[in-house]
């Protein structure tokens, strides 16, 4: 029953904040239901905490009869490593979101609150799910409440912002309905145990199976975003507020990396194991493609935003490689990028909540300015840029040396991307805190104590991690390491030289 609680803890959570007594306009209505949230998020984060340890039993029930078909629908939950730890990312990232989005939420808190909630239980339910249908209804479903923070709570292009988030991530995952209906219909089942059995067994057709798997991986692809599906991502992230982009960035982003993982490479491992090279070319491209384009962006969100691209596609890289340790590394550099990228959009979305602005020439001085705002913003570009001391690091490392076992290219290519990521962050810590601020700018105050201890925590988890990245690695990296065994082995007799005719037989009589 934990399972089920985890999900429906944050929708109960949800309905409380918006149901809340207080007018809107009432500051101390809007404090109350802040602190309410911040109390209940709380308790859910600690509640999913046993799954991390390996506790957690599944949980079975039929649901309904798929029309059209022989499957039975069931509400089938179940926990592994590497949903343990996709439940810790999203259910101790969402009290962060809550407590950074008092400023931009103002009298509107309880429905902030309520969406924010809403979007934790979706998640919790597309991460726990081991039936497909229920599965794509919390996919999909996700996205309702994160529109809601994106149209209401965002910037003065929300509205455009929204329109392609929604268009393009809902556009991309229509494919994978239409598959899941057609393997309920040829398998009987929607039980996700049982289709991977059914398709590995080749009871479907090798034709369907190829449609099947470019179906699953372009709803997980959209999702990363892989390059050339990122086009609604800049966008997106650029009008987020800095609460909503802890979800969406810190959280949300990391589906697409677990539905590889869960989904498409369990499912289909010899296509997986014939398209990795594919794969790899992408998440290379995406690594240092997002690096250089960061480096020419004069808007601070945008630059986080293909920051994020180029950390997502060297993850995506190193789970192409099968290699374990780049497994490891995989699962470390989820949650580093997770704590990381939620600083450093709650730190810019704190100076946009006072200035109006996130532009880079707009500001300088922070250093001087505002010290504690410098001190933090400081560390945790250094975490992003993947300091050593930090899980970012542990995490960037793992995969490049996985990449180097797999091929040393990839290594060396992907490896570009480190380099420009400290380049580009390192330029907004010098144009922030080091450099001149503008003529004619007003005093930024410093931050408060709620806006620091917003981002402390992060902070210390990512040096805590850091330095005891086999927390993650030894559940979340040895789970992932199972769901690609079948990939590995198919590229393994893949590589495998073909024997001939013509070549000597071992045991042969003298």
């Amino acid at each position: 029953m934990l399972l089920l609680a985890l999900i429906l803890a944050p929708l109960a959570a949800a309905v409380i904040a918006a149901l809340a007594h207080g007018k809107d306009a009432d500051q101390g209505a809007g404090d109350a239901v802040h602190r309410l949230g911040l109390v209940l998020a709380f308790a859910i984060a600690a509640l999913g905490t046993p799954l991390a340890l390996g506790y957690g039993a599944a949980f079975d029930r039929s649901w309904f009869a798929l029309p059209g078909t022989d499957a039975v629908i069931h509400l089938k939950l179940g926990t592994d490593g590497v949903t343990a730890w996709m439940v810790q990312l999203i259910a101790w990232l969402t009290p962060f979101a809550i407590l950074g989005g008092r400023g931009v939420a103002g009298g509107r808190m309880r429905e902030y609150v309520a969406a924010v909630f809403a979007c934790e239980a979706m998640m919790l339910g597309a991460v726990l799910s081991r039936d497909l249908v229920l599965f794509y209804v919390f996919y999909e479903a996700m996205l309702v409440p994160m529109l809601v923070l994106i149209a209401v709570f965002g910037g003065p292009e929300r509205r455009q912002a929204s329109l392609w988030f929604i268009l393009m991530t809902m556009l991309g995952s229509a494919p994978m309905l239409v598959a899941i209906w057609v393997i309920a219909a040829k398998l009987g089942t929607t039980d996700l145990a049982t289709a991977i059995a059914g398709l590995r067994s080749g009871a479907i057709a090798a034709g369907t199976q190829w449609w099947l798997f470019w179906a699953f991986a372009l709803a997980f692809a959209v999702k990363v975003p892989l390059v050339p599906l990122h086009a609604w991502q800049a966008r997106t992230y650029a009008e987020l507020p800095g609460g909503a982009a802890v979800l969406l960035a810190g959280a949300m982003a990391k589906l697409g990396i677990f539905g590889f993982l869960m989904f498409v490479l369990p499912m289909f491992p010899q296509l997986s194991a014939e398209y990795a090279q594919l794969f790899i070319i992408l998440g290379v491209i995406g690594a240092v493609g997002g690096s250089v384009v960061a480096l020419a962006q004069d808007d601070a969100k945008r630059l986080l935003a293909y920051s994020s691209l180029a950390h997502l596609g060297l993850v995506v890289t190193g789970i192409f490689t099968f290699k374990q340790v780049a497994l490891d590394g995989a699962m470390v550099q989820m949650v580093a990028h997770g704590l990381s990228a939620s600083a450093l959009f709650l730190l810019v979305g704190f100076i946009e909540e006072r200035t109006r602005s996130p532009y880079l020439d707009d500001h300088g001085g922070f250093a001087s300015r505002a010290p504690l705002f410098s001190v933090l913003f400081v560390i945790s570009a250094l975490a992003s840029a993947g300091l050593p001391g930090t899980a970012n690091f542990a995490g960037e490392f793992l995969i490049l040396l996985g990449a180097w076992q797999s091929a040393p290219w990839i290594a060396a290519v992907a490896g570009l991307s480190v380099i420009l990521g400290a380049a580009y962050l390192l330029t907004l810590v010098q144009k922030w805190c080091y450099g001149t601020a503008p003529e004619g700018r007003a005093e930024v105050s410093d931050l408060t104590t709620r806006e620091a201890l917003a981002v402390v925590p992060l902070l210390v988890a990512s040096v805590w991690l850091g330095f005891q990245p086999g927390v993650i690695s030894a559940y979340g990296g040895k789970t992932a390491g199972e769901l690609v065994e079948p990939a590995r082995a198919a590229a393994a007799a893949a590589a495998e030289p073909r024997t001939t005719n013509d070549e000597p037989r071992t045991g042969a009589m003298e």
